[in-house]
């Protein structure tokens, strides 16, 4: 019996580290210059995010621009340096956006504002 749950608990541990590790590689980060931007909702917090909206990112995928629509929660951090900004400020930005497919869609986790880059 009591091989019996430490085989069970052993099989928790490691589908949890599978999960985990899942997730982890579900996370695509990308550069290219914020085009466009919408913001629909904005509670600032003092910790950063609260804005929600969309941007439009401009990027260079094998010589040919393209154009990649992006959703931004209200958890997603929008920094440059150690600021944090809210979603307006990164137009004309070129930007480091890390982000996940949910729902069929690209959802910002977090916003990068690349220093020196505004307007390249």
């Amino acid at each position: 019996m009591r091989s019996m749950k430490k085989l069970l608990v052993l099989t928790a541990i490691g589908m949890a580290g599978v999960m985990v590790s899942v997730a982890g590689m579900a996370e695509e980060k990308i550069e290219g210059k914020v085009s466009r931007t919408k913001l629909t909702a904005c509670h600032p917090r003092a910790s950063g995010g609260g804005c929600e909206g969309n941007l439009t990112l401009e990027t260079n995928v094998d010589g040919k621009a393209q154009q990649m629509p992006i959703k931004v929660v209200a958890d997603t951090i929008i920094r440059k340096g150690k600021d944090y900004l809210f979603l307006p400020a990164t137009q004309g930005s070129t930007v480091a956006v890390t982000y996940a497919v949910e729902k069929g869609e690209k959802v910002a986790k977090s916003i990068d504002v690349l220093a020196g880059k505004k307007g390249s």
